[in-house]
């Protein structure tokens, strides 16, 4: 189903200038929220009834300052972070009323990098660069300027990444690789996981998935990951890949392959992915012929993979 049968709910920017001004139009914003939350909890409960349709559910339209928007995490209390690939900026959204709550920088002049996935471990936030190098904060406030620092994997030599999540019971950074730089894995999908603390020796593991087995009948080429996230449900990575070839894929973390199928259509630029713990799948679009998006859907996870394969 493409996006256009959705009904769009665009993201509302409030314009103030004056104080009674600013009061009648947060009032105004708090309605059309409220009322866009309302309209999700509908259509959430018209996408249990047919699980097998992919319809989205809402889709909010990113101001043009994320038109370049790209990973996506969640954060404790339920709101998604978001991030520019060109500089050190975080955005604070609400999932379910699609506004901007807040926006914070790395440092008083924020780093310019080609920063490509974010996630949360704990308190601490981490920005990947597609070098492989980490850039470790804590959450600000609205417009503050947060200290960061700066962690190497080491692993950039053997890998362009665009994609990261963060496995809380191990601690282990879960990077899937979109460009391999070893030849001798030509063919497979690779997927790094570093652990933040302990000896270098067993810092670094990696498995692989044959891509042949994960394109199966599709007709793809093959599948560069432009982003990673865990389904709270069972625990498995779920994977998006843009270009060439648009497809989510589901892996245990032992590597065994659940599921791989075509992103719903209308994804023209798919760079980011999130599923919230009652199973709202979002996924965020660069600006191409349209602005930047993030799209929702229910999320039907598969169930029968109780337990970590390990």
């Amino acid at each position: 189903m493409k996006h256009a049968h959705a009904v769009m709910l665009l993201l509302i920017v409030a314009s103030a200038t004056s104080c009674r001004q600013r009061t009648a139009d947060a009032d105004d914003q708090a309605s059309q929220v409220a009322a866009r939350k309302h309209e999700l909890v509908k259509r959430l409960a018209k996408a249990d009834a047919d699980p097998k349709k992919t319809d989205p559910v809402a889709m909010w339209i990113m101001p043009k300052e994320l038109k370049e928007i790209s990973g996506l995490a969640l954060t404790p209390d339920g709101n998604v972070l978001a991030h520019d690939d060109e500089i050190g900026r975080v955005y604070v959204i609400d999932p379910r009323g699609g506004l901007i709550a807040k926006r914070f920088n790395l440092g008083e002049s924020p780093p310019h990098g080609d920063f490509e996935s974010i996630t949360v471990a704990g308190n601490d936030i981490y920005l990947l660069a597609s070098n492989g190098k980490l850039y470790e904060f804590q959450e600000g406030a609205d417009g503050e300027n947060v200290p960061y620092s700066i962690r190497d994997t080491g692993l950039g030599k053997q890998c362009e990444f665009e994609s990261m999540v963060y496995e809380a019971d191990s601690d282990w950074l879960v990077m899937p690789c979109k460009n391999v730089k070893d030849k001798s894995l030509k063919g497979q999908i690779v997927v790094f996981r570093w652990k933040r603390q302990g000896p270098d020796s067993s810092r670094v593991s990696m498995f692989t998935i044959p891509e042949a087995q994960a394109i199966g009948s599709n007709p793809w080429k093959y599948l560069k990951p432009s982003d990673v996230t865990i389904d709270p449900a069972n625990g498995n990575y779920v994977m998006i890949t843009s270009h060439p070839d648009k497809a989510i894929i589901e892996v245990t973390p032992g590597g065994k392959l659940v599921r791989s199928q075509p992103l719903p259509e209308g994804h023209n630029q798919p760079e980011g992915v999130a599923i919230t713990r009652d199973s709202i799948l979002m996924i965020s679009d660069e600006a191409t012929t349209k602005p930047a998006d993030i799209t929702l859907y229910r999320w039907h996870p598969i169930r029968t993979i109780a337990q970590k394969v390990q």
